[in-house]
């Protein structure tokens, strides 16, 4: 390696990013959405719905929509692609977009594979866009989840690199100054290591203190998907009387953390009814009344 190459990687920061792999697609995994796996992760974020649990109901278990997170997770790799390592530390997740093209069924088979869409400058950095395709076993599209994050401080190697745009998020005509509802949700002092063997997402900053102390954090965090997965059982129980068989769209920005033994709060701030889709615009607070959600919408057939 060059005496330059070698300032480089020791110089602070993340540094230059390369947009190399943007059209690079991850591994493409298969996971079967067996009763124990589908049961478990509403168990994971406390959803009470007995349409998740009760095998015996005609048409089966229903399964939360969340359960795309722990498909997302287990297809996020890229073994024949060396990372960044200088810049992996200044990476935060900024949003989600979920569109569901029909719900999940129990028992069959998903197979996810996600493709790098974009990497552009934006003022605090670099940002990412990853799609997940979730596919049934005939090639049915099911689902599409847009992962983005934002590499803090860096900057590119090149030009934008843009496969293709994301899907516009809905727009709402009015917004009310005051929540409309408000649904308090407990976060127990076990909620990180319930998600985590639940929803089959690991990272120790979740289930560590210690962990969590080194990465500069002021305790173990909740995971993002977790927080929003909780925002979407309170719309679903709110708008759409508790059938997330409806739920056609979830998206929303993440920001302040979910520390353990809490609570957060989820707030709509609009409902609209446009051509037959019920639209629901909502944040999630923490403890402290920071946004851990914000710009959070839920869509469904109405």
């Amino acid at each position: 390696m060059s005496e330059q190459a070698d300032a480089q990687n020791e110089a602070p920061g993340p540094g230059v990013v390369t947009t190399d792999d943007v059209g690079l697609y991850t591994i493409a995994n298969t996971v079967v959405l067996d009763s124990r796996f589908t049961m478990a992760y509403a168990a994971g974020i406390n959803d009470g719905n007995a349409a998740y649990f009760d095998d015996l109901k005609p048409g089966g278990l229903q399964i939360h929509p969340g359960i795309c997170f722990s498909l997302q997770w287990a297809s996020r790799f890229r073994p024949d692609q060396k990372p960044n390592l200088r810049a992996t530390p200044y990476g935060v997740h900024a949003s989600t977009d979920l569109l569901l093209h029909r719900p999940f069924r129990a028992g069959e088979a998903i197979t996810t594979q996600g493709r790098v869409m974009q990497k552009r400058r934006i003022r605090p950095g670099v940002y990412n866009v990853e799609r997940y395709r979730m596919t049934a076993s005939d090639g049915e599209l099911v689902a599409e989840l847009y992962y983005n994050g934002i590499i803090r401080g860096a900057t590119l190697d090149g030009p934008n690199a843009v496969i293709a745009d994301e899907p516009a998020w809905p727009v709402f005509g009015r917004v009310s100054g005051e929540p409309l509802w408000r649904t308090e949700i407990p976060v127990p002092l076990h909620a990180g290591q319930q998600y985590t063997e639940c929803a089959r997402i690991y990272n120790p900053i979740h289930t560590e203190p210690s962990v969590a102390k080194a990465a500069g954090l002021p305790g173990i965090i909740l995971h993002g998907s977790a927080t929003k997965a909780m925002s979407l059982t309170a719309v679903v129980n709110q708008c759409f009387d508790g059938d997330a068989s409806r739920i056609t769209r979830l998206c929303g920005q993440l920001r302040g953390m979910v520390l353990m033994d809490s609570a957060i709060a989820g707030e709509a701030l609009a409902e609209e009814v446009v051509d037959g889709e019920k639209r629901v615009l909502f944040r999630t607070l923490n403890a402290e009344g920071e946004a851990a959600i914000r710009n959070g919408v839920v869509c469904g057939r109405a």
